[in-house]
């Protein structure tokens, strides 16, 4: 966990989460999701300082039997120049004292290490395949995967683009 203090429904939009299945076989679905959160960082009495990611992308792949994650990656894409919200007080009243950044982090993710263990009596098989081994009956690529995602959560990206020629 990141922080104890985390809000998926955060002050601005997009809020929330979305997810799609992006690539499907009979033993493993690969689900890409997209989650817009905010960290509260100080704690009463304290004034608000608010650590707020441009959005959080990752996957997760589970054995369709639903006993254990195979593959699970949590991250921050820092691919574009700004990736982070910063906001806190300086006094008592927030109209007039509110301070903003926005910044930069190279890095922050969650990464699972090796596949989950077993629940209750269901076995791993011998040899779990490494993601890039998966063969998939079904999928889409990642850039289209986050395409949907983006078009669910944004309305605006839904509109049909206008040409004039």
């Amino acid at each position: 966990m990141f922080h104890s203090q985390v809000f998926i429904y955060s002050r601005f939009s997009p809020q929330g989460a979305a997810a799609i299945v992006r690539a499907q076989n009979e033993q493993y679905v690969d689900i890409m999701f997209r989650i817009h959160a905010e960290f509260q960082l100080n704690t009463p009495p304290q004034q608000p300082f608010w650590f707020t990611p441009a959005q959080f992308t990752g996957h997760i792949i589970i054995n369709r039997a639903s006993s254990h994650i195979d593959f699970f990656y949590l991250h921050v894409p820092s691919d574009n120049k700004l990736n982070v919200d910063l906001e806190w007080l300086n006094g008592p009243r927030e109209s007039n004292t509110m301070e903003v950044d926005i910044g930069y982090i190279q890095q922050m993710e969650l990464r699972s290490s090796s596949p989950s263990r077993t629940i209750g009596n269901v076995r791993h098989p011998e040899k779990i395949k490494k993601r890039e081994e998966i063969a998939w009956i079904s999928e889409m690529s990642e850039r289209d995967a986050l395409d949907v995602i983006e078009k669910e959560m944004y309305s605006f990206k839904q509109v049909c683009p206008f040409f004039i020629l």
